[in-house]
């Protein structure tokens, strides 16, 4: 294909799109492998390419952290059926309302621990191991942290039999989401203007 035909197609083709007082021109083409490649990778792409897997063959950090998140929504999702099922399970014993109340709670304490992690860990930053240990701890909050409570739930009685032990499993939880943020706020980002401020 000459250049001349070229310009020809590119005009057959062109779409412009314009964004603030940036200009893009895209060119569709019909015949790719004839055309050949119209125009030549951009900076952002590069950067992009780069950030995926650099020469040593590092692992991409925006895809751990995206499996991080997706880790956490996914523990989160079942630690939250089971506190359901532990709601349940005391609505069809017609006990206390106290208990409810204790897994009303609960629910706070998940969502704004799993909510703070979200915001502030950054996978990235620790290695596979301890990586895997962290996951480990989260992952305890669901079994055998609000797994318990769902089974303790169901074995109260309207006398207050296996009250006890139902807020044992609470307690223990409350505690796990304590120790689970502690653990995990040694490895929070660091806000470098708060920093630079204190400095």
């Amino acid at each position: 294909m000459t250049a001349e035909q070229l310009d020809e197609e590119k005009k057959r083709w062109e779409v412009g799109i314009e964004v603030g007082i940036q200009r893009f021109k895209v060119y569709v083409a019909r015949e790719i492998d004839k055309i050949g490649k119209l125009t030549k990778p951009t900076e952002k792409s590069r950067k992009l390419s780069l950030l995926k897997r650099d020469k040593s063959g590092s692992p991409d950090y925006r895809e751990l952290r995206e499996e991080f998140r997706s880790f956490l929504r996914t523990t989160k999702d079942n630690v939250d059926l089971y506190l359901w099922f532990a709601l349940s399970n005391l609505a069809e014993r017609d006990v206390s309302r106290k208990l409810e109340s204790k897994v009303f709670q609960l629910f706070g304490h998940v969502t704004s621990t799993f909510l703070f992690i979200e915001q502030n860990f950054d996978p990235s930053k620790v290695t596979p191991d301890l990586l895997s240990f962290l996951k480990d701890r989260i992952t305890r909050i669901g079994s055998p942290g609000a797994f318990d409570i769902t089974g303790r739930a169901s074995v109260i009685t309207q006398s207050g039999e296996g009250e006890k032990n139902f807020l044992e499993s609470v307690n223990y939880l409350e505690k796990l989401l304590a120790e689970v943020r502690n653990d995990l706020s040694k490895y929070f980002k660091k806000d470098e203007a708060f920093e630079a401020g204190a400095k």
